[in-house]
């Protein structure tokens, strides 16, 4: 399709709830309606990427913006010149 049509004017884009599985349709109604964070695969994998993976990167961040402030401090790593 060209530029000027819509996305739902698409023979493939549209897919109304009649035409779904009724196991679809319920478990979408239930995602929709559960309150907080959804974990979709509940295993050990989901922990590691929902939690332990962004927990490094914070710990990680923080750690090297403590260094660099008490290097900034002390006069750590000066170059001459500078």
């Amino acid at each position: 399709p060209s530029r000027g049509h819509s996305f739902a004017s698409r023979p493939h884009a549209c897919v109304f709830r009649s035409e779904m599985p009724q196991n679809i349709v319920a478990a979408q109604k239930a995602l929709q309606a559960a309150k907080g964070y959804v974990h979709l695969r509940s295993g050990a994998m989901d922990k590691v990427t929902s939690m332990l993976i962004p927990a490094a990167f914070a710990v990680t961040g923080i750690t090297l913006l403590v260094k660099g402030i008490d290097d900034l401090s002390w006069g750590k790593n000066r170059k001459e010149g500078f």
